[in-house]
Formats: C-alpha cells, sequence, structure tokens
C-alpha cells in the first residue's frame, strides 16, 4: 500500500513537510542528553529524519517502502543534508548491531501490523538501542474513532479504511489499550505514555504518546 502512495506522490503535502509536534518537542532533550545517532522507524518520506538532520543529529531513515526512501534522498540533497542515511528494512528485522542508537523514533508505523510483528519489533527496538537509550513513538488509542470498525482481523486488529489526500486506501490498524502498552514495554526500565489527539472532533485520532528509557 505504502509502496504504492508514495509512487504516485508528486509534491509533498504540508502535513509531510513538517515533522510531529512531539519530535520538536523532544528536541531539548536530545540536545540535553548529547544524543547523536538517532534510527527514525518507518521514516517514509523524511519529514522528521530531515528535521533532525537540521537540527545536526546523524539519523538513518528506515523504510520498507523503495519509493519512500527515494523521496528522502532527493529532499536531504536538495537540502543539503549530508548526515542523513536511508536503508530499505522491515521493522521486524532491523540490520543493526545491538546498542546502535541513541534514540529510535517511530511516527505512525508500528500499530499498523498484526501483534506477533508488533512484539517482534519492539524486540528489535530494544536490541539496537543503547543502554538508557529512548524510544519514542505514536500508537493508536483503543479511544480512536476508528476502533471497532472494519474487518476484524485478530484481537484489536483491524482492516480499516483511510484516507490520504484525494486517495484512500485499506491497512492494518492496531488499537492498543493503557495497559497492553505497559505490558508490550515491560523489558523497559522507564516507560511514560501520554494520551494525544489529532483531527476534528467527530472523526479524531487518538494515541498514545510512548517515551521509554531501555
Amino acid at each position: 500500500m505504502w509502496e504504492e502512495y508514495y509512487s504516485v506522490l508528486g509534491e509533498l503535502p504540508d502535513w509531510l513537510r513538517k515533522p510531529v509536534p512531539f519530535i520538536v518537542n523532544a528536541l531539548p532533550f536530545f540536545q540535553e542528553h548529547k544524543v547523536q545517532l538517532i534510527l527514525d522507524l518507518g521514516c517514509g518520506a523524511g519529514r522528521n529524519s530531515i528535521y533532525l538532520g537540521k537540527e545536526g543529529f546523524d539519523v538513518i531513515g528506515v523504510d520498507v517502502s523503495r519509493n519512500a526512501l527515494k523521496k528522502v534522498k532527493s529532499w536531504s540533497k536538495i537540502e543539503g543534508i549530508p548526515n542523513v542515511a536511508v536503508l530499505r528494512s522491515s521493522v521486524t528485522h532491523l540490520p543493526f548491531v545491538r546498542r546502535t542508537f541513541h534514540v529510535v523514533i517511530s511516527i505512525s508505523v508500528i500499530h499498523h501490523a498484526f501483534n506477533k510483528n508488533i512484539e517482534k519489533a519492539i524486540d528489535e527496538i530494544f536490541k539496537v538501542l543503547k543502554k538508557k537509550g529512548l524510544f519514542l513513538a505514536n500508537l493508536l488509542s483503543t479511544e480512536d474513532f476508528r476502533f471497532g470498525s472494519g474487518k476484524r482481523l485478530e484481537e484489536g486488529t483491524y482492516r480499516v479504511l483511510d484516507d490520504f489526500g484525494e486517495k484512500q486506501f485499506e491497512e492494518i490498524h492496531h488499537f492498543f489499550s493503557r495497559n497492553e502498552v505497559f505490558a508490550l514495554f515491560s523489558d523497559f526500565k522507564k516507560i511514560s505514555i501520554e494520551a494525544i489527539q489529532a483531527g476534528k472532533e467527530e472523526k479524531c485520532h487518538k494515541y498514545w504518546k510512548v517515551a521509554v528509557i531501555r
């Protein structure tokens, strides 16, 4: 689905050119803790990677979509940002040695999977984070207006029709309860969860903002 989306996407819309607010808000933390190397897991067209690269961090963007990675490379070249690299990889099999990254970010990615692959992704994130490294992400909440809609695939997981600009795509959505999030990250030392939302009230997208320390 994402390969198709990025293959027909011309100029990036505004929402794909701006970093996610909680990544911007995390910048003082990154600077205070002298973060150097960041993994952007499911980087898409690179809005967060490019932002962090401009702020002086070394960033590796990972995505399964070749077309998305081409856009990151083109954008970073136009902006003159040599410290952003890309690599095609699945979130369930990261090609990095243990304890490589100071920070891993993942924006609206991990919830597009079945339970078994979500668990694998969390294991991979734990593996590649340095000791006391930070994982920062958003996960779909069971409070989201789409929860329970579409075709049920397994507990908490549905195939849902989503709007992306002028196009619609069906994709897998897993919706997390607060307790489920805590259980998933039980191997991490510190877990912080905050409810956040985006969009209009009648169709409000609701997420958990998750910040965990390895």
